[in-house]
């Protein structure tokens, strides 16, 4: 990737210069490999080191300082791309040109102090500041199966992804969480500084040099030692289908698919695949909503996604219980559709359209961009959404339904209601 270089030993810039907007924004990202014993206390570090840090040691005085900064906006990020999980801080501000002083150096002074100089009580995180933290991510964690759409997903993908990477949520688990104490996400935190990988993204009106001198200046007293390897596997196709049916009590049953793509963000074939999806379950236009929602009454919703990283299209639906076995092979059937080239001119000049201006709104948004490279950077990725969007202008039906015929069908999960 042009834009990115390497700042200190294992830290790494992406900068956009623009002055597209009135403000700028970066964000500073550890690299973990996804694994079960560290991905609860990785959620909970940066909420932590968020509550206080030897000179802003509270709340009230972290607030008053961002409201100095003209109301600059500092938050967590906790990602899971791919079988790496990415925990860290975002932080969004005026640029210093509107507000006629410096704002960036000071942003980014308050975002390194607060990673590399945590408040402390007897040598270690404070006791009451961790149980807090554990508490909300317990019941982030919780209220997970409050979103049935996304918990039918979540449990597809443990199914599907059963002794992978990629099935661990991005939260951990609730026994994880509350074995979490002072001491070892102390103990935790330490160890993760010196050896992870750390990605920067910087969208403003910097150079890429000052912005990469700014950031080497706040972070050079980052321990550094040798980092932990991340990466994805990608599991090509599937061997066998599995379908899971859970019962519980709900007005509307959940339909989820899982499939094998054969086919990442790093492979020629991405493009086609993301054209292919959009045909497919991408939009208002695609197969699933006019013929199986739309025209056969099947679903109160339906859709489709691509996971970029692991190779993997998630198709999702609500439906009525007594509607599973239709609404899954009419599903399934539009996919053979895809396969077979029965694509309308409509349907494909629609879907592109729909590409091309999912694109465009990235391109506006500074956290769909901050989100678009450090997924690239993580994954090794090059390109740019305008590459992208060029690429996506040459595919034709042919290559759609080419990268329909490499999906494999792996999992199906259906949520259904308790019988009365």
């Amino acid at each position: 990737m042009d834009n990115r270089i390497e700042i200190l030993p294992d830290v790494f810039l992406t900068s956009v210069q623009t002055d597209k907007f009135k403000t700028g924004c970066f964000s500073v990202n550890l690299l973990r490999p996804m694994r079960r014993e560290e991905a609860s206390a990785n959620a909970l570090i940066p909420s932590v080191l968020l509550r206080g840090s030897e000179r802003w040691p509270d709340i009230r005085v972290i607030s008053a300082r961002l409201d100095e900064l003209y109301g600059a906006s500092v938050g967590t990020l906790v990602r899971k791309k791919g079988e790496m999980q990415m925990t860290g801080f975002f932080a969004d501000y005026i640029e210093d040109a509107l507000a006629g002083e410096p704002v960036f150096s000071e942003v980014l002074d308050f975002v390194s102090h607060t990673l590399l100089h945590p408040k402390l009580e007897n040598g270690c995180f404070r006791a009451d500041v961790v149980r807090s933290e554990k508490r909300n991510l317990a019941n982030a964690i919780e209220s997970r199966i409050n979103n049935k759409r996304s918990y039918a997903v979540s449990q597809l993908l443990g199914t599907m992804c059963a002794g992978e990477a990629y099935g661990i949520a991005r939260l951990g688990e609730l026994e994880d969480v509350e074995r979490e104490d002072e001491r070892s996400l102390f103990a935790h935190y330490n160890e993760i500084l010196a050896h992870s990988r750390v990605e920067i993204f910087y969208m403003g009106r910097k150079t890429a040099a000052d912005a990469a001198e700014a950031f080497r200046e706040a972070l050079k007293e980052l321990p550094r030692g040798v980092c932990t390897a991340v990466g994805t596997s990608v599991v090509e196709r599937a061997e066998a289908v599995r379908e899971k049916v859970e019962t519980m009590d709900v007005a509307q049953g959940k339909l989820a698919i899982g499939l094998r793509t054969g086919c990442t963000a790093a492979d020629e074939g991405y493009p086609a695949l993301l054209m292919m999806n959009a045909i497919f379950g991408g939009g208002a236009t695609s197969k699933l909503f006019t013929k199986v929602r739309e025209e056969m009454s099947l679903c109160y919703y339906a859709g489709s996604s691509v996971e970029k990283f692991k190779g993997v299209m998630l198709v999702s639906s609500g439906i009525e219980t007594a509607n599973y076995e239709t609404a899954k092979k009419e599903i399934l059937n539009q996919l053979e559709q895809c396969r077979a080239g029965n694509i309308s001119d409509y349907e494909f000049d629609s879907a592109k359209r729909y590409i091309l201006s999912e694109l465009k709104s990235a391109a506006d948004s500074p956290g769909r961009l901050d989100d678009f490279y450090i997924g690239n950077a993580a994954a090794g990725l090059d390109g740019t959404l305008d590459a992208l969007a060029k690429k996506i202008e040459d595919i034709t039906k042919q290559e759609a339904a080419a990268a329909a015929k490499r999906l494999t069908l792996d999992t199906i999960y259906f949520l259904k209601g308790a019988e009365a």
